[in-house]
């Protein structure tokens, strides 16, 4: 099994990777990464706006939904999930980030990357409820990074914005 750190480090490399690629193909503004570090997880540069801090984090239904999606688990199959459970789940994750966001202490703005992991639910699923979706202010975007469907094209869209 790899080390945890690894593996999250592993994790946050390709969201950033994917957010990256579907920002710079989408906008005549260019970001390219400047550094990987903690509090917040990356630094960025953009010729619009500068340096832009990104604190990355990954989005699942549950604990063992993850287990499953690692391979750490015996189980084949997970139990029945629902949209409205898995907007709960994402409200309780922009809210513990905006928590965490408090505690830095940077001289740029910091945007939140939200790499959708659910095999079952999409960015259709979100949109469809975003007036139900918590925006935290503390942070200058929330980048939602999702696949849809039986697309399996990634998609971007601002949650602060739909």
């Amino acid at each position: 099994m790899k080390n945890h750190d690894d593996e999250k480090s592993a994790l946050e490399e390709a969201a950033v990777s994917i957010f990256v690629d579907l920002y710079n193909l989408n906008r005549e503004d260019h970001l390219e990464v400047i550094e990987r570090r903690e509090r917040p997880d990356y630094i960025l540069k953009s010729i619009k706006d500068g340096l832009v801090g990104l604190e990355v984090t990954h989005l699942f239904y549950d604990a063992d939904e993850a287990k499953m999606l690692f391979g750490r688990s015996a189980e084949e199959m997970h139990g029945l999930e629902n949209s409205a459970s898995y907007m709960q789940v994402l409200n309780e994750l922009l809210k513990q980030k905006e928590k965490k966001i408090e505690k830095y202490d940077a001289a740029y703005p910091i945007a939140l990357l939200i790499r959708n992991a659910s095999p079952i639910f999409g960015m259709s699923d979100f949109l469809r409820n975003k007036n139900e979706i918590y925006k935290p202010e503390k942070y200058t975007h929330i980048w939602f990074v999702s696949k849809d469907g039986n697309d399996n094209e990634w998609s971007l869209k601002d949650l602060l914005t739909v």
